[in-house]
């Protein structure tokens, strides 16, 4: 029975085959496929994505492939090879299997290890150097990889340039891969990029249920299969893990239909999880109502309901702006050299990232700048020091302002590169923090190269360019942590070398017309 159709809807929406156009793009799976697609790009060698049963990397680890798949260019320059199940049990298994996927000739029965190696590493460096192509070896299910191929892995590391790394290496692995990692300490060494991926957390456990809903459905009429209590119990009963998610919801709809319901509340859901649960111990974990339950749906329903709730007036999300009066305690910027006590300190509201303020004597800048390409730098590295998380919008926008370079991939040292003036969706300081600034210009070469130069002295750093009226375009650089309060930040201040620490100062608000251009919370 297509159950799904009785629904109103097109198709399944909680199938449990990976489907690609079913993948949610959470803060967490979206910026670690982006991460991993940067550090591909950039040949920057191992990466390893660790989480719990359930959390998505497989489904990640097909997003990834698909990626790479999308355009013709991307095609021409990238190959990509996945092994799904590294349970090997000698090392002249794994060499024979890698050579066959890499489709390497000289894979036969009798070829030793050694001479598979050489085989293998002459088709890196032909792919890597004469073909200038980008080769990555996927693996899932990497808690499974034995001691060896651990250690062939560190080898096929050891074939590189003396700029880049001539095999990409992306292991998927479950949370005992940690414990692999600290037993072969030469090989956690290696790793260039690690993500730890965790549950989803309410907020997008909803936001999967409705994408998924909306993608099986008419968009016009897409079913509201569960009230919010329903919702919570599903988030209790699943603890944000997309596997779990999606087979809770199935039993949902299955007996949605057999009761005759149109929407499902907490029992319901309740019910479905414990028939879930019967016969497979621990696959679902329910958190029985209690008070902490409750304390945690009020705290959602104040979220969405401040006015009804606390009497609290919502800001006016349309026009983006944030009254001075209705912030409750604005906070100071403090410099390392503090003015006398009988100065007032300059107060600031907080920063909103669309504000834009129409009588401003500065307007608001089209591009942040033309940026001079150093020797041994990329453009993927330095459009995520200035965009952070950039998308394919983003990219898109930086190749048109760029007509004269062809492939971003191959910019020559000496070129300028303009980056266009693209708004962040979002403030990247969470509130009630306090942050350490170590400078800010509005040079975007001598801005750009001091950041540089404090990645290898303070390291902890981000850099962030954002505008507003008073100051014009400003280009910052901030400690990556935010502190609790003015005292620690201070205290974290004043342990920066000298020099640095003079022109340091904190920072907990920007005035309220502030536009950011850096995607992704600082800090995180």
């Amino acid at each position: 029975m297509d159950y799904f159709k009785i629904l109103n809807l097109k198709k399944e929406p909680f199938s449990n085959s990976p489907e690609p156009e079913f993948f949610y793009q959470s803060v967490k799976h979206l910026g670690c496929l982006q991460k991993l697609e940067l550090a591909i790009r950039l040949r920057r060698g191992l990466s390893v994505v660790v989480g719990d049963v359930g959390t998505g990397k497989t489904t990640l680890c097909r997003q990834l492939i698909l990626k790479f798949a999308d355009s013709e260019e991307d095609r021409n320059q990238i190959e990509t090879h996945l092994l799904l199940d590294p349970s090997f049990t000698n090392p002249l298994e794994f060499l024979s299997t890698v050579a066959i996927t890499f489709g390497v000739s000289g894979a036969a029965i009798n070829v030793s290890e050694w001479q598979l190696k050489e085989n293998i590493k002459n088709y890196l460096f032909k792919k890597g150097i004469e073909e200038g192509k980008i080769v990555v070896l996927i693996v899932d299910e990497g808690q499974k990889l034995p001691d060896f191929c651990m250690e062939i892995l560190r080898e096929f590391l050891n074939y590189e340039t003396n700029e880049y790394k001539l095999l990409q290496i992306v292991i998927f692995a479950q949370s005992e891969f940690e414990r692999i990692l600290k037993e072969h300490r030469y090989f956690a060494d290696r790793v260039n990029f690690y993500y730890l991926l965790k549950p989803l957390n309410f907020r997008e456990t909803r936001g999967m249920v409705k994408f998924r809903l909306e993608k099986a459905g008419d968009k016009v009429s897409t079913p509201s299969l569960f009230t919010f209590l329903g919702l919570w119990a599903l988030y209790l009963a699943t603890g944000g893990y997309p596997r779990k998610i999606v087979t809770l919801c199935h039993q949902v709809i299955l007996a949605l239909i057999i009761q005759n319901r149109s929407r499902a509340g907490w029992f319901l859901v309740r019910s479905c999880s414990r028939r879930v649960s019967a016969g497979r111990r621990n696959a679902l974990t329910w958190v029985p109502v209690t008070s902490l339950a409750i304390v945690l749906i009020f705290l959602a329903l104040v979220g969405l309901y401040p006015e009804r709730i606390l009497g609290i007036k919502p800001v006016n999300e349309s026009s983006g702006v944030v009254r001075t009066q209705e912030i409750a305690s604005p906070i100071q910027n403090v410099s390392s050299n503090p003015a006398p006590t009988s100065q007032k300190p300059v107060i600031e509201a907080v920063a909103t990232p669309h504000t834009v303020i129409q009588t401003s004597q500065k307007p608001v800048p089209g591009i942040l700048g033309k940026l001079e390409m150093k020797k041994g730098r990329t453009v993927w590295w330095m459009l995520n020091d200035f965009y952070g998380d950039f998308d394919r919008g983003k990219l898109r926008a930086v190749s048109l302002a760029n007509p004269h370079i062809k492939n971003l991939s191959r910019v020559k040292a000496g070129e300028r590169v303009t980056l266009p003036a693209i708004p962040a969706k979002s403030n990247p300081f969470p509130s009630g923090k306090f942050w350490v600034q170590l400078a800010s210009g509005e040079n975007i070469d001598e801005m750009y190269e001091l950041y540089k130069h404090h990645e290898t002295t303070v390291r902890t750093v981000r850099f962030l360019p954002y505008w507003n009226g008073r100051e014009g375009l400003v280009f910052s650089i901030f400690l990556k942590d935010g502190y609790p309060d003015m005292q620690t930040a201070l205290a974290e201040m004043q342990k920066l070398p000298h020099p640095i620490s003079d022109k340091a100062k904190v920072s907990a608000n920007f005035s309220e017309d502030t536009i950011f251009f850096t995607e992704g919370r600082i800090g995180e």
